[in-house]
């Protein structure tokens, strides 16, 4: 995002280039490493041609049957469905830190359309901002970093979930401090390095259902 912005203040059509050339840098990398992820644990590749030899043998003796079942079940499903899922959600034992990372989604505390038309109304650069949302974007992934190095030291999952949304919450608050009084480098101290927390709460969430949902249940809660 700074590039793109420093870009755009010279030149349009450069600015557009820089910014489709990162998205498809970034595309060509996430699946080279997810790629490289999926060669280096052997227990995925087995368990992937495991149910792909049970469903060729499944599908080649029980293929009328559920042609006709399946025809019954979607019309069941399609009525039920939402329902059901609703109901398994609910009785997760992480329910609350699903639906608190739920309510974070919420937060306009960060560097989307709202805040930066919001900062540039009070009177910060385009350039400004553009620097401003590429340290917030740092400090996402600095929050990955963190977030295992606490996991070493806390062992908890809970914990580290408890630090994240604790240290976040305390910067936002500075934020909020900020609009009142109208500053907005007060809104951008507390947003950027908000986002660690916000990232060690995410990760932490996710892990927590990763290690409590059951297995029949996976696919059903994220």
């Amino acid at each position: 995002p700074s590039i793109a912005v420093l870009l755009h203040s010279h030149s349009d059509g450069w600015s557009l280039v820089c910014v489709s050339l990162i998205k498809i840098i970034s595309l060509i990398l996430m699946n080279a490493l997810i790629k490289r992820t999926y060669s280096m644990i052997p227990s995925l590749q087995n368990e992937n041609e495991q149910q792909s030899s049970t469903s060729v043998d499944e599908n080649c003796l029980d293929d009328n049957s559920a042609s006709s079942n399946m025809n019954n079940a979607s019309s069941i499903s399609s009525t039920w469905g939402c329902v059901e899922d609703i109901r398994v959600y609910i009785f997760q034992k992480e329910l609350w830190a699903g639906v608190a990372l739920a309510f974070l989604y919420c937060n306009v505390m960060t560097f989307g359309g709202l805040l930066m038309a919001y900062l540039n109304s009070c009177g910060l650069t385009w350039e400004v901002i553009g620097l401003c949302q590429g340290a917030s974007n740092f400090a996402g992934l600095l929050g990955t970093c963190i977030f295992a190095l606490l996991q070493r030291f806390l062992k908890d999952v809970r914990a580290t979930a408890l630090c994240g949304i604790c240290w976040q919450f305390m910067l936002l608050s500075v934020s909020m401090f900020g609009v009142l009084m109208k500053n907005p480098w007060f809104i951008i101290v507390g947003v950027i390095p908000s986002r660690i927390g916000l990232w060690i709460y995410a990760i932490a969430s996710t892990q927590l259902f990763q290690q409590t949902v059951p297995e029949k249940e996976r696919g059903k809660v994220d």
